[in-house]
């Protein structure tokens, strides 16, 4: 058995856990849990319904491995910006964090709204990702905010409003990028926006 379960977390030789992987990301972030269909994740991934229930066993751990794959690029994205070494600049920490994120929700913008849509409700899966992810990300920025605050590079604040007015900033745009390339012509994903946005 733990063979089994062994085989069923690793890479596929072909690619077929992770393009099932990607495809429940999206689909998740355009439908919600709820709205989500497994035979279409398979559908847009180009893969037999039956492998879902062999890599996954159902939909709701199959929603728990697209979210824990796609925190753990962000974590290991932000893992150096995250950790300032002794005497470092704040204010070029600061600027790596913020660009980091921004390059992350800009490849990304399915877990921005992914993210929006679960947060809005409180449920077992918001609780799940704010205990597991959310809060552990939110405890080392919070720490490392109020030594920028210390610094007088961030105005002094409560560290609540500042999270979700960074959060806000940094990741709305990437979350509806369908409106604001409708409204401005502008497609939010496109790298050299994505750099812009982060100055």
């Amino acid at each position: 058995m733990a063979r089994k379960l062994a085989t069923r977390d690793a890479p596929s030789q072909d690619g077929t856990r992770e393009r099932i992987l990607a495809a429940a990301l999206a689909v998740f972030a355009e439908r919600g849990f709820d709205g989500a269909r497994t035979r279409e994740i398979a559908e847009r991934a180009g893969a037999n319904l039956g492998l879902i229930k062999y890599y996954f066993e159902g939909k709701e751990q199959l929603w728990k491995a697209a979210v824990t794959r796609a925190f753990a690029e962000l974590q290991a994205d932000s893992a150096r910006g995250l950790q300032p070494s002794a005497g470092a600049d704040t204010l070029a920490w600061l600027d790596r964090v913020v660009r980091q994120f921004v390059r992350f929700v800009a490849r990304h913008p399915e877990f921005m709204r992914l993210m929006h849509d679960e947060a809005k409700r409180d449920s077992p899966r918001m609780r799940w990702l704010a205990d597991r992810f959310v809060r552990p990300m939110s405890e080392a920025m919070t720490a490392h905010l109020a030594r920028a605050q210390a610094e007088g590079l961030v105005v002094p604040m409560s560290p609540v409003s500042l999270r979700y007015i960074v959060l806000g900033a940094a990741g709305l745009v990437f979350s509806q990028a369908p409106e604001c390339k409708y409204m401005t012509g502008v497609d939010p994903p496109d790298p050299g926006f994505a750099e812009r946005h982060a100055d």
